[in-house]
C-alpha cells in the first residue's frame, strides 16, 4: 500500500522510525547491563563447561560465560526495545516524513487522505 501525502498528496514518503531506534538502543543497552548483571549465572556454567579443561580451561569458561550473558541480554533487550518503539511510532507518533513538503503526519493521517474522493491523479 503507497501511503500518501495528507498536505500534498505526494508519494515520496519515508517512516523515520524514531522511537524504534531510540526503543532498540535503550533496550539494548538496558538488556545488556540486566544481562551482565546476571552473568554471574553464565560465569558459573562456563566454569563448570570449562573446568574439565583445567584452570586455564575454568577462566576462559568463565570469561567466555560472562561475556555470553551480557551478548544474549543486550540481543534480546534490542529486540523487545525496538518492538516497543515500533508500536509507540504507529500509535503515539508522526512517523512519516513527505520528501516533497516536509510534512510529518501519522498512518491515521495518511489513511484519512487515502480514503478521500478528493485524491490526486498521479
Amino acid at each position: 500500500m503507497a501511503i500518501n501525502c495528507p498536505k500534498c498528496g505526494s508519494q515520496f514518503v519515508v517512516a523515520k522510525d524514531l522511537g524504534k531506534k531510540v526503543g532498540g538502543t535503550v533496550g539494548l543497552v538496558g538488556g545488556g547491563a540486566a544481562g551482565g548483571a546476571g552473568s554471574m549465572g553464565g560465569a558459573r556454567a562456563g566454569a563448570a563447561i570449562g573446568s574439565f579443561a583445567g584452570p586455564v580451561g575454568l577462566t576462559v569458561g568463565s570469561i567466555g560465560g560472562a561475556i555470553l550473558g551480557g551478548l544474549l541480554g543486550a540481543a534480546t533487550g534490542g529486540v523487545a526495545g525496538a518492538k516497543i518503539g515500533e508500536r509507540i511510532d504507529h500509535s503515539l507518533l508522526n512517523n512519516f516524513q513527505c520528501q516533497h513538503c516536509n510534512h510529518d503526519f501519522s498512518i491515521q493521517d495518511a489513511n484519512t487522505f487515502n480514503d478521500s474522493p478528493l485524491q490526486l491523479e498521479q
